[in-house]
């Protein structure tokens, strides 16, 4: 392109946003004059504000001012809120937050789509109030992983006021993952035993047994066996595991890190079945260490050690983000 075509289109762009500027002021105007009383008028219009509003968001966005067009849904949220019309109000928070989103603005998107939660809840819509968490908490996972699976818990616990095992087991699954990456193994616990509970009431027996396995390897890499043996042995009685693949790997394992027999135990964790779980199960398998004990002595170097990957190595594959929003 020469670079007097070029320059007649940025200046058709700059036009084009200087237009929808101005258009967006008009629309702010309009709205200001709508929430004015007088004599003559003793209410405010907040219809007509909320509607003026809105076209001000979407002139500012469409001119790529997000910063603007966020603040502009922001008050409509407001004025719908006011108008006693929580789930117009939620809509208009969700697209605050998805601007904010855009903008980078990753706390305010969070703050926004949670506001628009509570509201889509409040109106008696938890599936929508639900799909919005989830949004919020995709937005999160790799900058504030914690904070993401406690979005993912909250919107398991909504879709279980909709009798949705399946979508609770899915969103607490999430948390689950993220809790394993961040190394916070009890309260990981207690969601992969959740996850169990809703696939259960779906009767989708794969997924828990598969989830099972997850479980005994978050306690075995946690270092407590006994909770291990204590949760396969009440898991056995249950009924779901039975002679199962799962069941047989369980308690290979189980016996190879009681006995501290390195050997077998590496055999069961480097199994295509334990490999192909999810990233955050395979890399406890790698990082395990197996204790010494009666018969084969462990060496007490991880499986990943074993096989002749250093520890090191797995743990730079980890996110590098820590910590998060609280």
């Amino acid at each position: 392109m020469s670079q007097s075509k070029y320059g007649i289109l940025r200046k058709k762009m700059t036009d084009a946003k200087q237009r929808r500027q101005k258009e967006a002021q008009e629309h702010l105007s309009k709205a200001e004059k709508c929430l004015k009383t007088s004599f003559m008028k003793w209410t405010p219009d907040l219809d007509g504000a909320a509607s003026e509003y809105t076209q001000a968001a979407t002139c500012y966005r469409n001119a790529k001012m997000l910063t603007e067009a966020k603040q502009a849904y922001v008050k409509t949220a407001e004025i719908q809120c006011k108008m006693n019309s929580p789930f117009h109000a939620g809509k208009s928070y969700e697209q605050a937050g998805l601007i904010a989103k855009e903008n980078k603005e990753i706390e305010d998107c969070v703050n926004m789509l949670t506001k628009a939660a509570r509201l889509f809840q409040e109106n008696g819509t938890p599936d929508t109030a639900a799909l919005c968490l989830e949004k919020a908490a995709k937005s999160v996972e790799l900058s504030h992983p914690v904070k993401a699976a406690e979005l993912y818990r909250n919107a398991s616990d909504i879709s279980e006021l909709e009798d949705n095992p399946r979508r609770c087991a899915e969103f607490i699954g999430k948390s689950a993952l993220l809790l394993i990456k961040e190394q916070r193994y009890e309260e990981a616990l207690e969601a992969l035993k959740k996850e169990i509970d809703f696939h259960a009431q779906s009767e989708n027996f794969p997924k828990i047994n598969r989830c099972m396995v997850g479980v005994v390897l978050v306690y075995l890499y946690n270092g407590d066996p006994v909770e291990a043996g204590k949760f396969f042995q009440q898991s056995m009685s249950h009924g779901t595991l039975g002679a199962s693949e799962e069941a047989g790997i369980i308690d290979e394992l189980l016996s190879a890190y009681n006995d501290g027999d390195e050997e077998s135990a590496v055999e069961v964790l480097t199994r295509p079945y334990i490999k192909f779980m999810d990233n955050a199960f395979a890399k406890l398998a790698k990082s395990m260490v197996i204790p010494g004990g009666i018969g084969k002595k462990g060496s007490g170097k991880p499986v990943s050690e074993t096989e002749g990957k250093s520890r090191v190595q797995i743990d730079d594959d980890e996110d590098e983000f820590d910590g998060g929003l609280t």
